[in-house]
């Protein structure tokens, strides 16, 4: 029996008028994407830094970068590191053979040989890079 009551829909926003068939792309609707949980997989150990120059360019870092740099991280050989002699830091990928080099990735590469090196210290490993244009 019906009371004349108006029940409430909790499900009212939802309601869309359709005329024809539905669009095949809402099946492949998704979740927001959530930066935090894509770059940075342990927050206790990450920072985020603002990389300068153009030194890098050839590893897809470029002036203005937003680099997300892991300290929970071992440095391998190539990987791209952030790393500070005294009071300068550097982004360049580090070379670990015969020698530890630091060096550049761009037309004009530049070497720093670190094994003599007593003021290094390596902050991290860069995980990603975020471009803004």
């Amino acid at each position: 029996m019906f009371s004349g009551k108006k029940i409430r829909d909790t499900f009212s926003h939802k309601k869309q008028k359709h005329s024809g068939f539905p669009s095949p792309a809402s099946d492949y609707i998704e979740n927001p994407i959530d930066l935090n949980q894509l770059l940075i997989k342990r927050p206790s150990a990450t920072f985020l830094m603002r990389f300068k120059g153009e030194g890098m360019l050839l590893s897809g870092i470029k002036e203005d970068s937003i680099l997300v740099i892991d300290r929970s991280l071992e440095p391998k050989n190539g990987d791209i590191v952030v790393a500070s002699i005294g009071d300068e830091f550097f982004c360049r990928k580090i070379i670990i053979g015969r020698k530890k080099l630091l060096i550049t990735n761009c037309l004009n590469n530049k070497t720093k040989d670190l094994d003599n090196l007593l003021d290094l210290e390596i902050l991290g490993v860069v995980s990603s890079s975020i471009n803004i244009y």
